[in-house]
């Protein structure tokens, strides 16, 4: 395809010189011997056969040269991978064909013209979850992935930034904010299974484990006194009364609190479907859907007599989700180079038991990466994320809104929720060698050492543009570490 552009490119360039047409013809036969399905491809000898036995090389007529045949089915960079056992059909120049879920493939997964699974640049960044690879038919996979997401230290109005200070002059509906986050990240443990059910169709399960923590601290709010307050400056001490009679709990500026919300998240099940799988390119396709297993009864008193729900501290939508991903995939002729691209969206489904939901999400990433070593790459990649915002509002940090003297935090506002940031990320990928196996099938087959089928990924993430609706505790950086295992 690159190629194919360049060569137009190049004509056309050459034309406006006035070069001479023999120079134009030539040129052009060039590029169409170039092309997919055309000159090289079509030039092969027709004595190759069609189908192929695993492990076996296309016999040559006597007297031809073997050194066309064998230049097209180059090796992978390693002589020992294990190859298939599906029958191979060796096809030069095919074009893209959709593929049948249920069914296998028609030509050996180990073929250098097919998009290989065997090297570490096969693999997506370790952000995507395990959501952009696939699996050979029977082949399983257990993994654990680990995802830590530090908040701050600054708050955003939109996309400018503000401190504590500046967050101390913020108000809504005319209320102050009594408290400002000083700390907070989200980690999640999240284990997982994956299984090919045939070569054009995977399984996923993923069950996510949430560790949100915040602290934070008292806020001056603008020398603000509410009724029963006098003169006491901020919040008010001892038996002082808020609006309609609410105690003001003792939170004075400077003062910190913190709060935890640990538990599972919503479990979510898809399916991959291979649809495309033709000249080291492969375009894949999700499909599945959350269950509302995490928690949204999270709560921190507001120093005014509530128990409110900070929206991002909640473990869970509260509804079912559909989840869609479309990925594609490519790779240099010589395995050395990998590139790709996924949009990834989760679509919930009515508003929960507490009477909100939130909005649809969609993230992009796009990758390129390189391998060292067969079992070693890097993994440069640019994302972007939008986050709805929540449709209804809580109904206790509705009361907390409507009925104290001032915000306990921005998290309870839910027009303050939503948004997007955009940002680069920089990872490795390893694989230790002899990771694909065919599944079940070698299962008595004993490994060659501990480490065989082991594969580990890393990935920092660090944003260069966010903006959020209304003000919220800005995103500082994120990481993400997992291990697979794969047989």
């Amino acid at each position: 395809m690159t190629t194919t552009h360049t060569s137009s490119v190049g004509g056309r360039l050459l034309c406006r010189r006035g070069l001479p047409v023999p120079y134009i013809i030539f040129f052009a036969l060039l590029a169409l011997l170039l092309l997919p399905g055309t000159g090289v491809y079509a030039a092969l000898p027709p004595s190759i056969p069609a189908e192929i036995s695993s492990g076996e090389e296309p016999s040559t007529p006597s007297g031809q040269a073997q050194s066309q045949g064998q230049s097209l089915r180059k090796p992978l960079l390693s002589q020992n991978l294990p190859t298939s056992t599906a029958a191979e059909t060796v096809v030069y120049g095919k074009e893209p064909t959709p593929l049948a879920p249920w069914e296998n493939s028609k030509w050996s997964l180990d073929s250098p013209e097919i998009w290989s699974d065997k090297i570490a640049a096969s693999d997506t960044p370790a952000n995507l979850m395990g959501t952009g690879h696939m699996h050979r038919k029977y082949q399983p996979m257990i993994g654990f992935w680990w995802m830590y997401m530090n908040m701050g230290p600054d708050y955003y109005q939109g996309s400018n930034a503000m401190n504590l200070t500046g967050l101390g002059a913020v108000q809504y509906g005319g209320k102050p904010v009594a408290m400002g986050n000083i700390d907070m990240f989200m980690a999640q443990y999240m284990p997982m299974l994956m299984m090919g059910i045939t070569d054009n169709l995977t399984f996923m399960a993923m069950f996510p484990i949430w560790d949100k923590q915040m602290t934070m601290v008292g806020l001056p709010m603008g020398g603000f006194m509410g009724p029963g307050m006098g003169m006491h400056h901020g919040m008010g001490m001892g038996h002082a009364m808020g609006k309609n009679g609410l105690p003001l709990q003792p939170m004075p500026p400077g003062a910190q609190m913190g709060m935890t919300a640990l538990g599972l998240g919503d479990v979510n099940f898809q399916a991959i479907w291979k649809v495309l799988d033709f000249h080291r390119n492969r375009l894949q396709m999700n499909y599945g859907f959350s269950v509302p297993t995490g928690s949204i009864d999270e709560t921190m008193p507001d120093m005014a007599g509530h128990h409110v729900y900070p929206y991002d501290m909640q473990l869970g939508l509260g509804v079912p989700a559909f989840i869609t991903a479309a990925t594609y995939l490519g790779q240099s002729e010589d395995r050395h180079w990998g590139w790709g691209v996924q949009g990834y969206a989760t679509i919930p489904v009515g508003r929960n038991s507490q009477g909100y939901a939130w909005g649809n999400t969609f993230t992009g990433t796009g990758w390129i990466s390189y391998n060292f070593t067969e079992a070693i790459s890097l993994n440069f990649s640019g994302l972007g994320n939008y986050q709805g915002g929540i449709h209804g509002a809580n109904p206790v940090d509705q009361l907390s809104i409507q009925t104290a003297p001032f915000i306990a935090m921005p998290d309870i506002v839910a027009a303050w929720t939503g948004g997007e940031w955009a940002g680069v990320g920089l990872g490795v990928n390893m694989r230790m060698p002899g990771f694909a196996s065919d599944g079940f099938q070698k299962m008595a087959t004993s490994p060659e050492s501990a480490l065989q089928g082991n594969f580990l990924t890393a990935q920092i993430v660090v944003p260069c543009y966010q903006s959020w609706n209304g003000v919220q505790y800005g995103m500082g950086w994120m990481a993400t570490v997992s291990w697979q295992w794969w047989y």
